[in-house]
């Protein structure tokens, strides 16, 4: 078994106490076929977009994220992203929900008996469980407008239940996601912005809750996800449209039934293939000699020119963060004060603009 020396930059641990993480995922995969080292001195180091320590080993880089951002090819030799395109051997489309769809053993619990690929039946019976009508949970209040704007035009024909932070309105914050959705018959499955790919864990959430999701955000979801599964508001003129449709499911079981039996994934798109892919592609990556595996090829002068401008905006993205820590700390006793949390979310949206 060939051995590899890697490196993970801070992104969740490979510790098998705490399987919900990227790097233990990755860990796992490698490890059916290598004989790997986790060490200070990597031949092949992991990184996100959060993290700049990579920029001081030079060895084969790898990038991933589950945000809606690009990778720079300048700066990495390999990379895992939302986006739907191809570079050779040096991009795999990877999106999030892969790697973070369930963030507590809860989550796996509630989640266990579940199969994407053959879900069971959803009867009559099990829709008189749903004594709720629509769940809404969500922390970020920084995220596109449009968000909220769905919620408020949701909330004129019959009450959404908000159980995260942002714009609760059932006395408190949910323990638990997952849990709390159950109850409901739809859920809004809204990402922070909208753009091709950008497809995360909200939308598998929902499903697995045995919800009818109410999605916006990858305008090609169609892709992955059998859009007659769900409510797809890319398909909708309008949000006023997408509430009209609602009204319609909501007030007839046999099409509440109807949509929610159906097939989960776009035909000829599964969790299995994906998942071969990404091994294929990580097998590529180690397989080949590790003189070989280099795929940079920018001039050395700009190399250097432009990792030297990431480490400036590390040290500034560092003092942003501990002065970050230090304001929340300060700030907490006034949270419960409800209209300066408010004032709080209207100037950081202005900046926003």
């Amino acid at each position: 078994m060939k051995k590899i020396k890697v490196r993970y930059c801070k992104y969740g641990t490979t510790d098998e106490n705490t399987p919900l993480t990227y790097n233990f995922f990755v860990h796992n995969i490698l490890k059916k076929y290598y004989d790997v080292e986790v060490s200070d001195s990597p031949d092949y180091i992991f990184y996100y977009e959060s993290t700049y320590e990579y920029l001081n080993y030079k060895c084969i880089r790898i990038f991933n994220t589950g945000e809606n951002v690009s990778p720079d090819f300048n700066l990495c030799d390999y990379a895992c992203g939302i986006d739907y395109m191809e570079f050779g051997d040096r991009y795999y489309r990877l999106p999030p929900y892969f790697v973070a769809t369930f963030y507590s053993k809860k989550d796996l619990e509630l989640s266990k008996d579940f199969d994407f690929e053959n879900p069971k039946s959803f009867t009559s019976s099990d829709l008189t469980k749903k004594v709720e009508f629509c769940s809404f949970v969500y922390s970020n209040y920084l995220a596109d407008d449009r968000r909220k704007i769905l919620l408020d035009k949701i909330n004129d024909y019959k009450k959404v239940n908000s159980g995260g932070k942002y714009l609760n309105n059932i006395g408190g914050p949910v323990q638990n996601k997952l849990e709390f959705e159950l109850n409901h018959k739809f859920s809004m499955a809204i990402e922070n912005s909208c753009r091709d790919g950008y497809t995360t864990d909200r939308i598998i959430n929902s499903l697995i809750a045995n919800t009818i999701p109410i999605y916006w955000g990858n305008p090609a979801i169609g892709k992955e996800f059998n859009t007659k599964r769900f409510i797809n508001c890319h398909e909708y003129n309008s949000f006023d449209e997408v509430v009209q449709r609602i009204k319609e499911i909501d007030n007839d079981d046999e099409l509440y039934l109807k949509i929610i039996n159906e097939p989960i994934f776009a035909e000829g798109y599964t969790f299995t293939k994906q998942l071969e892919g990404f091994e294929l592609f990580l097998r590529n990556i180690f397989d080949q000699p590790l003189e070989q595996a280099k795929r940079r090829t920018i001039n050395q002068t700009r190399a250097v020119e432009m990792e030297h401008n990431e480490k400036i905006i590390a040290k500034l993205v560092a003092r942003k963060s501990f002065a970050r820590k230090i304001l929340a700390k300060v700030y907490q006793p006034f949270k419960r004060i409800t209209f300066v949390e408010k004032m709080k979310h209207d100037y950081f949206k202005n900046k926003l603009q």
